[in-house]
């Protein structure tokens, strides 16, 4: 599996709660946020709205900025596959 696939399925499989913490740690606007990690208001805006992949080098500023912990900014989702049919079902 190319490393962009796996990329692609490990962001549809977790999803980041960046605003959860920021609201938690008393931080009530992204640009304060913004001004404390050093990462641009457009891009925190984008990971709160799980636009973006969290990556790694944010999620250990914004953990540290806040005090929280790295599992606290991603939640992992269930994600239901989509059914396979069978191979007589194709008529393979």
């Amino acid at each position: 599996m190319s490393q962009r696939k796996l990329l692609r399925k490990v962001a549809r499989q977790y999803r980041n709660r960046v605003r959860d913490c920021r609201l938690r740690a008393m931080v009530a606007k992204q640009e304060e946020l913004a001004t404390m990690t050093g990462i641009s208001r457009s891009t925190i805006n984008a990971l709160e709205n799980n636009r973006i992949f969290l990556s790694s080098p944010y999620a250990l500023v914004i953990a540290e900025v806040l005090n929280c912990r790295l599992d606290d900014l991603y939640e992992k989702q269930e994600i239901k596959a989509a059914p396979r049919r069978a191979a007589e079902d194709r008529g393979d």
